[in-house]
């Protein structure tokens, strides 16, 4: 019996140390590694030049991002200094006027007291052109757990012809300059008055015109497309290479949902398809990996790209060619109804 109750008070002992040590709290002292420059930049044949500059952060650190507002940012070709650029705010900047032409090799180089100098090199590629584009209306089903849903969409079909033995990379996306409208309210009440058997009756009466007025402004939808091509959907828009079509002509299906285009009155859609450097298209396929998977505490941590040498962050060039179409898609769409109330 003796042994019974030395066993049981081990046993008790011994579950109440495990039971203390899923309480501890562990407390990690993470050193902080030494701060670095970030530069991130895309150009463009057809805008100037304009970069953005901050810096690295600790791992745990969650506040705004620090922009350098008093970095010394050169543009460089060909190793020779083309000007200082300009600070536009917010770690902006920006160009004079200079416009990069396509083919030529840029470099950018910044430089602030405390953090080590950085640079990065990109070439702005050759435009790739649409050859056509094909659009409809659909209406697509969608399937989630036991419901099912439809939406209108509006589907493009991009034809273009890829370059033959030139490694090509590409970014689908839109550009919709549309309007909607604001109603205004001119209601208003006023005392009116009935003879009647001899006596004046009173009473309120409301008036009401429908007035608006039409806003336009420009807005740069999600677009998705389950393409055999398509590498990744990212929040610029569609990404693909030539893996699968070098040389070759290809008809690209795209689509985005038909509220995107939706319009008070006419909406002007900008069909665009952007030539991409290879710095460029590692980048945006890296950082929407990292995305996708950095709630998963069971995927592989992601290491976006960078082109920066001494710091972090991307330089990369791109052209683009416009395919444009005027829409004219109701703003409230044909199950639109419109009732008015009388209150008495």
């Amino acid at each position: 019996m003796k042994k019974q109750n030395n066993f049981l008070s081990l046993l008790i002992g011994v579950l109440a140390i495990l039971a203390s040590s899923c309480e501890s709290v562990l407390f990690i002292e993470l050193e902080e590694s030494d701060k670095l420059i970030v530069m991130n930049g895309a150009l463009s044949n057809d805008s100037t030049v304009m970069v953005q500059v901050s810096r690295t952060r600790h791992i745990l650190d969650n506040a705004n991002i620090a922009p350098l507002e008093d970095a010394k940012v050169s543009l460089y070709r060909a190793g020779s200094l083309l000007e200082q650029l300009d600070h536009m705010g917010n770690g902006f900047f920006r160009a004079t006027a200079f416009h990069p032409a396509v083919g030529e090799e840029l470099s950018i180089e910044v430089e602030q007291a405390g953090y080590p100098s950085v640079s990065a090199r990109c070439v702005v590629p050759e435009t790739v052109g649409i050859e056509a584009v094909d659009t409809a209306t659909m209406i697509q089903e969608y399937s989630e757990y036991n419901y099912t849903f439809t939406q209108e969409s509006f589907q493009m079909d991009v034809s273009l012809i890829d370059p033959p033995g030139v490694e090509n990379y590409y970014l689908l996306n839109l550009e919709v300059d549309k309007s909607y409208t604001s109603w205004r309210d001119t209601s208003y009440q006023f005392i009116d008055s009935l003879y009647h058997n001899g006596e004046w009756h009173y009473f309120v009466s409301d008036t009401t015109y429908a007035l608006s007025d039409t806003f336009r402004y420009k807005d740069q939808p999600h677009i998705g497309s389950s393409d055999l091509i398509v590498e990744s959907i990212t929040s610029q828009g569609i990404l693909f290479s030539d893996q699968l079509i070098d040389g070759k002509e290809y008809s690209i299906r795209a689509y985005t949902n038909l509220q995107s285009v939706r319009s008070a009155d006419s909406a002007v859609v900008d069909i665009r398809l952007n030539s991409i450097s290879e710095s460029y298209y590692k980048y945006l396929k890296t950082r929407q990996k990292h995305y996708e998977t950095k709630e998963d505490p069971f995927a592989v941590p992601v290491i976006v790209y960078t082109n920066v040498e001494g710091g972090t962050g991307f330089l990369g060039g791109y052209s683009s060619d416009v395919h444009t179409i005027t829409t004219f898609v109701s703003e409230f769409g044909d199950d639109y109804w419109y009732y008015e109330y009388e209150y008495k």
